[in-house]
């Protein structure tokens, strides 16, 4: 009777036991069977794209000897021979990568995982910008790459990060010389996500850009002046103590809009065709329009032998609304940008001001 009651407290004890077991199996077989029909899938692509990518080539090379019968290069006969080999090789390279993903396929199917890739080497990737633009992406120093994601065959539409640095002063109809802005010190920088979109069809030659930038543009007085603003009135006035260094720093959020035009190269693959600028000349025009985020004055002096550094806040009244227009001239992704804002400096100034910028621009 103890022999019982101990058998079946024993089977009671012991059931969670196994059904957890029983559980933890299942689950571990459904996902094996999930990555196995992955990789049955993407051997299934890897023979289209094989065939492919072998035909491309054919065709190719075929053109290629065309090309040369043409030029009087070859006779028709060594025309004729050079397209029966090479035609005779593409589809050897078709029946052996054929044969070896077959035979990756077999092992998959019985749960056996090996796949043999010889690497002679290391490398290291360091990219700033849209580097791997197809697969993936890369921003300053970092990057990632999507194998998986499916390649568009004509993309139209590309991303940059738009980068510019330079000089910035104010026009009011008077000499450069008589600006109230110092010109070396007052400088221009955006940064911001760039678009280009090709408008015809098969030709790159104009493309749309536009996108999304911060602009931050700084001034730095003559003569020892800060800005002061009194009530919606800004006005210059003399600094009681010795400035090493002033600056007021406008913050917009811009929309810029240009049409670019300028030659590019057509790079044909088997699955894509891309278009590339890197080697040409590029012109720029449109313009851009915004809203003003803030303003800052940054001010360094000595008073009484103490180096004081402030930072004012308080609005200088910019103005709200931000536009104008601009241009650019480049070679590649580098490029000399110039802009002007029809809208004033401030909304009440002691002068109509319009903000002029030169800069050296590069899509990363």
């Amino acid at each position: 009777m103890k022999k019982i009651i101990f058998a079946l407290l024993a089977t009671v004890l012991l059931m969670p036991v196994a059904n957890a077991q029983t559980a933890a199996d299942s689950t571990a077989n459904s996902d094996e069977n999930r990555l196995r029909q992955m990789k049955l899938a993407d051997l299934e692509k890897e023979k289209k794209r094989v065939e492919d990518q072998e035909k491309f080539k054919l065709k190719q090379a075929l053109n290629e000897i065309t090309e040369k019968q043409n030029r009087k290069e070859i006779t028709a006969d060594e025309a004729q021979k050079l397209k029966l080999e090479a035609a005779k090789e593409a589809a050897l390279n078709i029946d052996n990568k054929l044969a070896i993903i077959e035979n990756q396929r077999q092992l998959v199917e019985r749960g056996v995982n090996y796949t043999f890739q010889f690497d002679g080497g290391r490398t290291l990737e360091i990219g700033i910008g849209n580097a791997t633009d197809d697969n993936g992406s890369a921003m300053i120093g970092l990057a990632y790459q999507n194998r998986r994601k499916t390649v568009p065959y004509d993309k139209r539409t590309t991303s940059d990060v738009l980068f510019a640095s330079g000089l910035n002063n104010t026009f009011s109809g008077a000499p450069l010389g008589e600006s109230p802005f110092t010109l070396l010190r007052s400088g221009y920088a955006e940064l911001g996500l760039n678009f280009k979109t090709r408008l015809l069809k098969d030709d790159n030659f104009y493309r749309l850009s536009y996108g999304a930038s911060l602009q931050i543009q700084s001034l730095q007085l003559t003569q020892n002046r800060i800005f002061v603003p009194n009530g919606e009135q800004t006005s210059f006035e003399t600094f009681p103590f010795d400035l090493k260094n002033t600056q007021m720093r406008i913050y917009n959020l811009i929309f810029p809009v240009y049409l670019e035009f300028g030659k590019s190269d057509k790079r044909e693959s088997y699955d894509r065709i891309r278009y590339s600028t890197l080697n040409h000349v590029k012109y720029g025009i449109g313009g851009f329009a915004g809203l003003n985020l803030g303003n800052a004055q940054f001010l360094r002096y000595d008073e009484n032998g103490r180096r004081i550094k402030l930072q004012d806040y308080r609005s200088l009244n910019p103005s709200t609304f931000v536009y104008g227009a601009g241009a650019y001239v480049g070679y590649g992704p580098l490029a000399l940008y110039m802009s002007y804002n029809f809208n004033t400096l401030f909304k009440n100034g002691p002068i109509d001001q319009n903000l002029v910028s030169l800069a050296a621009r590069i899509e990363l």
